[in-house]
């Protein structure tokens, strides 16, 4: 099985008298891992289906002692390049929130010649690349031949262009 490691920014819904599942229940992840809890705290071995296993990020990373943080930065850091170092695919969703952590790993994906997917919200730009990310996609374009991009214009694309991806 191929594992993948799929990065933007999270879709949380802005009510906190809604518990952390509840928040991310619009997640493009959850919604393919089918459940949003299972994208709430790190856990290994999730099958995205007969071919794929979800490597992460998660909301909340285990730290070393096994209790689950997303406030201590090197243990989100470790945590997330070593899922992207064991990763077979990179994937990453840029959208409208803006995610240095997404260009950070798309990095460590392009330097250990990550077989990489970029899916991207397209917008009216004067750029060849219609996306605010833009510069990101073209270094990666320019540095790998293992990069594939696609484009959405609403988030519903997103599974359904990850949902053929991953076939």
């Amino acid at each position: 099985m191929k594992k993948v490691y799929f990065a933007g920014k999270f879709n949380l819904i802005n009510d906190k008298s809604l518990s952390l599942e509840e928040r991310l229940v619009n997640d493009f992840r959850s919604i393919l891992l089918g459940d949003s809890y299972l994208l709430t705290y790190a856990k290994d071995n999730l099958k995205l289906n007969e071919n794929y296993i979800y490597m992460g990020p998660f909301y909340c990373e285990q730290a070393s002692n096994g209790d689950f943080t997303s406030t201590d930065c090197n243990v989100v850091l470790e945590n997330e390049y070593k899922a992207v170092i064991d990763s077979d695919i990179y994937v990453v969703v840029f959208g409208d929130s803006f995610s240095v952590g997404s260009i950070v790993e798309l990095n460590w994906a392009l330097e250990n010649n990550k077989e990489i997917v970029i899916i991207y919200k397209e917008e009216k730009l004067k750029y060849t690349i219609k996306s605010e990310y833009w510069f990101a996609i073209a270094n990666a374009l320019k540095r790998s031949n293992n990069v594939k991009l696609y484009k959405y214009s609403d988030d519903f694309e997103i599974t359904q262009i990850l949902n053929e991806v991953l076939k």
